[in-house]
């Protein structure tokens, strides 16, 4: 995510109008290394701002992910996630507390050998992994 002025730069550009509630959603996502979800969010900016709808929250982060402000996680298979990191990174999900992880390592993967007749094209990919962190392993059985 850029920093504030980028981001509304970004909404202003995208036709929006930079509101109190977007400009605090925003202002919750920044420097965020906890992948909130979109009920996170809504919790913590209901304590401020009591008049502000889920829809809302929602709609926004639809939003600033459209305009590439931030990611969408898909990895955790019941809700969404989002990530104003836009660096390159992957992602790795604990299947018992659903703790999303950073992954900053590579990965040597040539694309030109994955590519096909159907797509022929791929410019980018992304790598998720679940498992169970360190704090969880100990606690399920057959890891």
């Amino acid at each position: 995510m850029n920093d504030m002025d980028g981001v509304k730069k970004s909404l202003k550009a995208s036709g929006m109008k930079l509101t109190t509630q977007r400009m605090a959603i925003v202002q919750i996502l920044q420097h965020n290394t906890s992948h909130p979800t979109a009920m996170d969010i809504y919790k913590k900016l209901k304590i401020k701002q009591p008049t502000v709808s889920f829809t809302t929250v929602y709609n926004t982060l639809e939003l600033l992910t459209q305009i590439g402000e931030i990611k969408k996680l898909t990895l955790d298979f019941e809700r969404a996630h989002y990530d104003p990191d836009m660096s390159r990174h992957h992602h790795a999900l604990c299947l018992k507390c659903g703790t999303i992880f950073d992954i900053q390592q590579s990965f040597d993967l040539p694309l030109d050998k994955v590519a096909s007749v159907d797509f022929p094209q791929i410019t980018g990919f992304h790598v998720d992994f679940w498992g169970y962190c360190g704090k969880c392993k100990d606690q399920v059985k057959d890891v």
